[in-house]
């Protein structure tokens, strides 16, 4: 019976802890907008609070109070597998747990929660199907332009040009395209108008893309083999991290916010004023997406070691999930709801009490439309989900280890002799150019116009880029020792630059200029979000002469040499540049210095 007005709305009161027409909580009064926003409690799962990042209550707002505890198992056991799978080097089943584990339980969600009923198939479908070709798309592209500038040289990009490009356009291009499936939906589809409605939509295409980007952006890895026996477990547990928790996070949350944008509805009974600020508040989250995106970028540009890279995408997911609770919250509290039926009694999903059919429950504040009070609630069993989850997920690994297994090509044996290969060696350059820097502490060779490299000078030396084969970068550096012996120097400039490379080998008598220094071959996998799969190798060689260093570095893809490719024999080089490096790497010479002199 109604005994009083809503101090928030006006609506008479029923008795209860909230107002069932708008939500607001009626034990402590309306101070402000963030009291109205009723942070305290979750609208769609009233026992947490809106800035607590719940998984479970984020991903999945119309789960019943009892279904949350199975998905957050289900969500346990991904994880769990993610590491499991990175700890025993099997990549082929981490890459497909990593791009079919949510969407996998996103599918079992759809299914077991009602809501199927409420979005037309065609139009889930649909989603999905657009967010699956965008996702291939834009990996397959982004993939090759990112791959072309990351991480394949020993000194840093000056280019404000390339800086923008990888950590602001391809960011930002990525966050507007996972965008695209609901507004073609919500385009060809008008029938529902409900927030929740909207947030299906946007997150089942945001995932739908990341899954297919993923899928994209690691199958090279595949042709390596089902374990990865040459990488790190760091760098594997990274991959799982970012590329199976922190990216299918952020995407959720950025389809989500702009699916609830495009589906909501202000009630009749807000102001003008307030219509205004919703939107405003809807369109300010998905700028802090876009935002989050860029930091992301960032993160892909920078040189961070592998435990900061994946804790700054692990804080990104922890803010894109805020970012969509407080969206979610807003327009439960404020959309337009069905017309209240206060003389008939059901029973609240989430706390069980019988209340009347308004659009919150009076006792816990649950919104009808996150509860769906009026249909049978069904509530989601740990087997049932387990057992679908870990079917649908090692049906993918299973055809993941398939299909590594048939394109893997067969390891390759020599005889020796007559197979007994040398490294790559060269003889000095007298023909070519020469750069000497303006302390002229030394002076290099360097390949001229029309060939397949691109010559860029530094006051330290000269970066030559490789565009033809494999492609690659070789540095020809010089700077001052400092009492640093050619082992110190080689090593401060790989973990400057490859923090988490893994040493191959150190190359025997390695010489700079005829000078006896170290040297080093080191493995490294950049971790990125968007660029596309390459192993990287890394050839260092340092010399030290007058307490000044030589410094002759190359980066480039790893390929093993064979009968096919390469000297024709096998060597432990496996970098293209290294063919041709030595004869540019005799060629140092410091000042005063000639060929031959030690």
């Amino acid at each position: 019976m109604a005994t009083d007005h809503c101090p928030a709305c006006g609506a008479d009161l029923a008795a209860g802890a909230f107002c069932g027409s708008c939500g607001a909580g009626l034990s402590a009064p309306l101070r402000g907008r963030w009291d109205r926003l009723r942070l305290g409690t979750y609208a769609a799962a009233p026992g947490e609070g809106v800035l607590r990042p719940a998984l479970v209550s984020s991903l999945f707002p119309h789960l019943r109070r009892r279904s949350r505890a199975p998905f957050r198992v289900g969500l346990v056991v991904l994880l769990v597998a993610l590491v499991g799978f990175s700890l025993l080097r099997w990549q082929a089943p981490m890459i497909a747990t990593a791009a079919f584990g949510l969407p996998v339980l996103f599918v079992i969600y759809l299914c077991e929660s009602g809501v199927r009923h409420h979005i037309p198939v065609r139009s889930a479908a649909l989603a999905a199907v657009v967010g699956v070709g965008l996702g291939a798309g834009w990996a397959w592209i982004s993939g090759f332009v990112f791959a072309d500038g990351y991480g394949a040289t020993l000194v840093p990009q000056t280019g404000v040009g390339h800086t923008l490009l990888y950590a602001l356009a391809i960011p930002i291009g990525e966050a507007l395209l996972m965008l695209v499936p609901a507004l073609v939906v919500r385009v060809l589809d008008r029938s529902t108008r409900e927030s929740l409605d909207g947030f299906l939509v946007g997150a089942l295409g945001a995932t739908a893309f990341t899954a297919a980007a993923t899928l994209t952006l690691l199958a090279p890895q595949f042709a390596t083999g089902l374990v990865a026996e040459d990488r790190s477990l760091g760098g594997l547990v990274v991959e799982a991290g970012i590329q199976g928790v922190a990216m299918p996070l952020i995407s959720v949350a950025a389809g989500g916010i702009f699916g609830v944008a495009l589906w909501f509805t202000p009630r009749a009974d807000v102001s003008h004023r307030q219509r205004g600020r919703l939107p405003a508040a809807v369109l300010t989250a998905a700028l802090v997406i876009v935002a989050l995106f860029v930091a992301s970028g960032l993160l892909d540009v920078s040189p961070f070691p592998n435990n900061l890279y994946l804790g700054g995408y692990l804080l990104i997911a922890v803010l894109a999930l805020l970012a969509l609770r407080i969206t979610i919250q807003a327009a439960l509290l404020y959309e337009a709801h069905d017309d209240p039926r206060p003389d008939e009694q059901l029973p609240c999903a989430e706390c069980d009490h019988v209340v009347p059919w308004m659009a919150f429950c009076p006792n816990c504040g649950v919104a009808s439309r996150a509860a769906r009070t009026a249909e049978p609630v069904r509530h989601s069993t740990y087997s049932g989900l387990l057992l679908t989850a870990v079917a649908g997920v090692g049906v993918a690994a299973m055809a993941a280890v398939g299909v590594t297994v048939l394109i893997s090509p067969a390891t390759e044996h020599y005889v020796c002799p007559p197979d007994c290969g040398r490294p790559p060696l060269g003889i000095p350059v007298e023909t070519n150019p020469r750069f000497t820097p303006e302390s002229g502490a030394f002076s290099v060779s360097y390949p001229g116009e029309g060939t397949a490299y691109t010559a860029t000078f530094r006051p330290d030396g000269v970066v030559l880029n490789f565009a033809a084969g494999d492609t690659g970068t070789l540095a020809l550096l010089g700077e001052p020792a400092r009492d640093r012996t050619p082992q110190q120097i080689v090593t401060d400039l790989l973990n400057a630059k490859y923090p988490d490379a893994t040493v191959a080998y150190e190359i025997p008598n390695a010489s700079v200029g005829y000078q006896p220094g170290y040297g080093v071959v080191a493995d490294a996998y950049p971790q990125n979000s968007t660029g596309r799969y390459t192993s990287l190798r890394v050839l260092i060689m340092a010399a030290v002469k007058h307490d000044y260093a030589l410094i002759a570095g190359a980066v480039g893809p790893y390929h093993r040499f064979s009968p096919d490719f390469g000297t024709g024999h096998p060597s432990g080089a496996n970098l293209e540049l290294a063919m041709d490096m030595g004869k540019y790497v005799n060629s140092f010479q410091w000042s005063g210095d000639r060929y031959g002199a030690r």
